[in-house]
């Protein structure tokens, strides 16, 4: 049961990802209340959805990935310098503040644990991905208030203080209880019959905090259509201009295993993470671009695969 359920969220997670937010637009028209009520779980969604993550990585693999120096500081550069200033320059044409905030959220944020799979299917160098996600997943807590800082901080009040906390309760700490979890269970029981799991599990949290960003957003959208235009324009261009911006350097300076871990590592952001923030720190306009670059995400993923 526990492989087919998690089978099943892989190989339909697309269709699941669509689905919750057809569903959040749809019930969204008639009443928020749902995703109100979902709300009050939603540092609960976050918490389980990074363990998760977290058990799914070992110190060793960690260490031994970290001999990549070079790989490794390419793709903390690309995730933490190049990718928010990408996502600062196209939100500059969107004229909603908290939209604005949003889209640079994005460029923010961890790269994507999904990135790993679409490197392994492509033959890509899965271990040098594997840390750059690990990695990224460390340090976000303590470039994630630096970034927001500098670069919305002239938009709305960032307490950079209490964001970094946030992150680090939220974020740094469940990621280290899961790999934690993870080196104590190895020596009892086959962690690689569950191991598949986690994935699963991450994806349904995350699944449930696109629909809290959805449906409290679709009344405040319907009262200000003429944010729609812009928001969709900006959320459309963002994954096609990192991918190909990874993808260019990366070819440059690496072989092709290691070209294809980059492209998707840092092409590919951990958007569960960005509505987490969104939704914890800031208003309900800023989560709404995050969860509309679900689908443009994965539809540029399929594209450069």
């Amino acid at each position: 049961m526990v492989r087919r359920f998690a089978s099943f969220v892989r190989e339909k997670y697309s269709y699941i990802i669509i689905s919750s937010l057809i569903a959040g637009i749809v019930v969204g028209f008639y009443t928020s209340y749902p995703g109100m009520l979902l709300r009050r779980f939603s540092v609960l969604f976050v918490v389980v959805m990074i363990a998760s993550m977290g058990f799914t990585i070992t110190f060793r693999s960690f260490a031994l990935a970290l001999r990549d120096l070079k790989g490794f500081s390419v793709g903390m550069l690309l995730n933490f310098v190049i990718a928010p200033l990408i996502c600062f320059a196209i939100a500059l044409a969107v004229p909603q503040r908290e939209m604005v905030v949003g889209l640079i959220l994005i460029g923010a944020v961890p790269c994507a644990g999904m990135a790993i799979v679409w490197a392994g299917l492509l033959d890509g160098n899965a271990p040098l991905a594997v840390v750059i996600n690990t990695g990224t997943m460390i340090f976000a807590p303590f470039f994630i208030p630096l970034i927001m800082l500098l670069l919305v901080g002239s938009y709305v009040k960032i307490n950079a203080l209490a964001m970094f906390l946030n992150l680090i309760y939220t974020i740094l700490i469940p990621v280290i209880v899961g790999m934690l979890l993870r080196e104590f269970a190895e020596k009892r029981v086959d962690v690689k019959k569950y191991l598949p799991l986690c994935p699963a599990i991450s994806a349904i949290c995350a699944v449930f905090l696109m629909f809290i960003a959805v449906n409290t957003s679709v009344p405040v959208i319907l009262k200000n259509l003429n944010l729609l235009p812009p928001l969709l324009a900006a959320t459309a261009v963002i994954f096609p201009i990192l991918f190909t911006f990874a993808y260019l350097l990366s070819s440059r300076l690496f072989d092709k295993a290691k070209n294809v871990a980059i492209t998707y590592s840092c092409g590919m952001k951990n958007l569960p993470i960005a509505l987490a923030i969104a939704i914890m720190s800031f208003g309900t306009l800023t989560a709404l671009p995050v969860a509309v670059a679900f689908a443009f995400q994965m539809l540029t993923a399929v594209a450069f695969y």
